[in-house]
C-alpha cells in the first residue's frame, strides 16, 4: 500500500465514530494546550530577559569588586566592607583603561544619609541612592527625559517611575521632568549643602558633649530623567561628583595648628584662660577609606569580556563578566520550562491512555473487517501500520487544535500582562510568544505520543488469526 492509501483509510475510520474520534481528541487538545501555554510563558519570559540584557549592554560589561573572590556579575557593589578588599580608587580605573578591548570605565559610589525625597509636600522614603560616570558604559531605560551628561555635576536626579507614580505623574512622566525636588537627609548630615555651625565653646568645668545633632538639611535638586522600573526600582540616582561631595564629613575640631593658638593666647594672658576657642572646620572624604563601590568595564566586543575579566583579575581585584549571571539565569527558565512541561505532559499522558482506549475498541469494532484484510493477502505490517497511523492522526489533530487554543489564550494573557508592564513603566509588551519551534515540537510531541499509543492496539490487531476474525460476531 502507498502512504497516501493509509493515510486516506485511517481518515475514513476517523470519521466512522465521530463522537470517540472527537473525545480522543479533545484529551490530546487539552493537554496539547497545556504544554503549549506553560512553555510559551517560560520560552516569552526567557527571550523578554536576553532582549532586556542585550538592549543594557551587559554582554560586554565586566563588573570589577574590591573583594578578590566574586564569581557572580550582580555581587560587585556587595564587598566593600571586607577584611581583604582591595580598594578601588582611580589609578585601579587608569591602569583598566589600558587593558586591551576596553573601551570604557564606569565609576559606581553610593551617596549615604539621605533620607527622603519632598514634591508638593509628599514626603517618600529613599531606599537606595546610585551615582556612576556619565560617559555611556552603564545605561539606564528611561520613560521620559534623559540619562545624565558629563555637565551634570549637582543639583540634578534621575528617579524611577515608581516614586513619579507616587507623586501623581503615572502615565505623564514627561509633565515631572524639569521639576524641583527636595532631598531631605538624615539628622547630623553635614556634607555638601549643610550649615555646619561653630560650636560654643564649653564654660569652665562643663565637659564637651561630643558633636552637635544638625538638623536634617534640605538639597534642591531638578529631575532630568524617570527611569524604568525595570532595571531598578525606588532608586534615585545622582551624578558621581555629586555623590563624592555628600559624602565629605564636616566637623569643627581643634587641629595641632588651633591648639598652639590658644596655648599661646592663654600664655599672654594675665586672667583666666579656658575659654579660647581657636577651631577649623575639618572636611573628611569618606572616599579616601573606602574607595568606589564598584567599577563597570566595557569591552569592544561581548566575545572578549571573558579575556578582559582575566587581565583585571591581575590587579588583584575582583572581576567577573556577565555571562555567568546570564547562564544562571538561563539555567533557572529551563529548569522551570521542564518543570511547566511536565506538568502539561501529564495530560498528554492521560490523552495518550484515551488513544489506547480507543483504538483497542476500533479493534473489537472492526475484527471481521481485519479478518477480510488478512484473508484477501495484506500481511501483518499492513495491519500495524494502518493502525499506528488512525493513532497519529489522532495525536496529530490533537496537537494542531491544542497550539491554535494556545495561541487564542497568549493572546488574551498577552492584552493582561501588556496593562501590567505599562502600569509598571516597562517598555515591553507581547512578551508571551510562540515561536515556530514552540509550535512544531507540541504539534510533533502530540503526534508522537499518538503514535507510541497506537503501538499495542496496533500490534493486538495484527496478531489476530484471519480464519478466527471471520467468524467474529
Amino acid at each position: 500500500m502507498k502512504f497516501t492509501d493509509y493515510i486516506r483509510i485511517a481518515f475514513r475510520n476517523i470519521r466512522r465514530q465521530k463522537l470517540r474520534s472527537a473525545l480522543t481528541i479533545f484529551a490530546v487538545v487539552i493537554g496539547a494546550t497545556s504544554v503549549t501555554i506553560m512553555l510559551a510563558l517560560v520560552t516569552g519570559a526567557k527571550s523578554f530577559f536576553l532582549r532586556q540584557v542585550e538592549s543594557s549592554g551587559m554582554l560586554q560589561q565586566i563588573a570589577v569588586s574590591p573583594k578578590q573572590d566574586i564569581t557572580d556579575f550582580n555581587d560587585a557593589g556587595n564587598g566593600s566592607n571586607c577584611d581583604s578588599c582591595v580598594k578601588l580608587t582611580d589609578d585601579i580605573v587608569n591602569k583598566i583603561n589600558k587593558i586591551d578591548h576596553v573601551t570604557g570605565v564606569a565609576r559606581e559610589y553610593g551617596a549615604y544619609q539621605l533620607q527622603a525625597l519632598v514634591y508638593n509636600g509628599k514626603k517618600l522614603s529613599m531606599n537606595r541612592t546610585d551615582a556612576y560616570d556619565a560617559n555611556g558604559v552603564i545605561t539606564v531605560t528611561m520613560v521620559a527625559g534623559r540619562d545624565f551628561t558629563p555637565e551634570d555635576k549637582e543639583g540634578v536626579v534621575i528617579i524611577t517611575a515608581d516614586y513619579a507614580d507616587k507623586f501623581g505623574f503615572k502615565g505623564h512622566y514627561q509633565d515631572m521632568v524639569g521639576k524641583e525636588i527636595i532631598i531631605q537627609t538624615q539628622k547630623g548630615y553635614s556634607g555638601v549643602g549643610a550649615d555646619v555651625p561653630r560650636p560654643e565653646p564649653p564654660k569652665p568645668g562643663e565637659q564637651n558633649n561630643g558633636p552637635p545633632d544638625y538638623p536634617a538639611t534640605q538639597l534642591k535638586a531638578k529631575v532630568v530623567g524617570i527611569q524604568d522600573t525595570s532595571d531598578n526600582s525606588q532608586t534615585v540616582r545622582v551624578p558621581l561628583d555629586w555623590a563624592r561631595a555628600i559624602n565629605v564629613n564636616h566637623m569643627w575640631q581643634v587641629t595641632e595648628a588651633d591648639q598652639k593658638l590658644n596655648e599661646a593666647a592663654c600664655k599672654n594672658s594675665r586672667g583666666p584662660c579656658g575659654n579660647q576657642n581657636n577651631m577649623t572646620l575639618v572636611a573628611t572624604d569618606y572616599f579616601t577609606q573606602s574607595g568606589y563601590q564598584a567599577l563597570i568595564v566595557k569591552a569592544d566586543t561581548a566575545k572578549n569580556a571573558k579575556l578582559v575579566a582575566a587581565d583585571i583579575k591581575k590587579l588583584g581585584v575582583g572581576a567577573a563578566d556577565a555571562e555567568s549571571m546570564i547562564n544562571q539565569q538561563l539555567m533557572i527558565f529551563n529548569i522551570m520550562g521542564l518543570i511547566l512541561g511536565g506538568i502539561g505532559g501529564i495530560a498528554l499522558v492521560v490523552a495518550a491512555i484515551g488513544v489506547i482506549n480507543t483504538m483497542i475498541m476500533a479493534i473489537l469494532e472492526r475484527t471481521r473487517e481485519i479478518g477480510v484484510m488478512r484473508a484477501v493477502g495484506a500481511r501483518r505490517s499492513t495491519v500495524r501500520k494502518l493502525f499506528t497511523f488512525e493513532a497519529s492522526l489522532l495525536g496529530f489533530f490533537g496537537g494542531v487544535f491544542g497550539v491554535l487554543v494556545g495561541y487564542g489564550l497568549t493572546r488574551i494573557a498577552n492584552v493582561v500582562v501588556n496593562k501590567q508592564l505599562a502600569s509598571q513603566s516597562v517598555k515591553a509588551s507581547n512578551i508571551i510568544g510562540m515561536p515556530i519551534w514552540l509550535i512544531l515540537t507540541v504539534v510533533g510531541i502530540a503526534t508522537l505520543i499518538g503514535m507510541l499509543a497506537g503501538l499495542y492496539p496496533a500490534a493486538r490487531a495484527a496478531k489476530l488469526d484471519p480464519v478466527e476474525a471471520l467468524r467474529y460476531e
